[in-house]
């Protein structure tokens, strides 16, 4: 069994399309995915589930990625945060994931992002020798 088999990937993201499309993405490269649909929910699987990577979006109702960041580095600051975000209403995407990055996620990707670079930030993040063969240059774009 390849060692992307047996990664666990946690992935939170509140839109629906969004989530879709992460777990699409990184299934085809076979990585095993759990996902949330919010920070409350991502929260109780940390407590249950160990993940050798999370990607969080950060704006979503209720417990944002932010404190999902807090928390969970607090607990297991060796297991490496991706942070997404299109940014809000008020404020960029550049501005919020740097208080992502300040607070414990090891790398951050702005929305709309392409597959490509998603497959480069996971394969980093997993410390694996080299990005997944055949990338896709579609976007990810909410």
């Amino acid at each position: 069994m390849s060692e992307q088999a047996k990664t666990d990937i946690l992935v939170i993201d509140d839109d629906e399309s969004v989530r879709t499309l992460l777990m699409s993405a990184l299934r085809i490269k076979g990585y095993s995915l759990r996902c949330a649909s919010e920070g409350n929910e991502a929260l109780r699987l940390l407590s249950t589930h160990s993940f050798r990577l999370i990607i969080t979006d950060i704006y979503m109702p209720g417990t944002d990625g932010l404190e999902v960041i807090m928390q969970h580095v607090t607990k297991d600051p060796k297991t490496p945060i991706l942070a997404i975000s299109g940014g809000g209403r008020c404020i960029g995407p550049d501005e919020i994931l740097s208080s992502a990055k300040l607070l414990g996620s090891r790398k951050t990707m702005a929305k709309p992002f392409e597959v490509a670079d998603l497959y480069l930030a996971v394969s980093d993040l997993l410390g694996n020798d080299a990005a997944p063969a055949s990338t896709s240059n579609t976007a990810l774009d909410p």
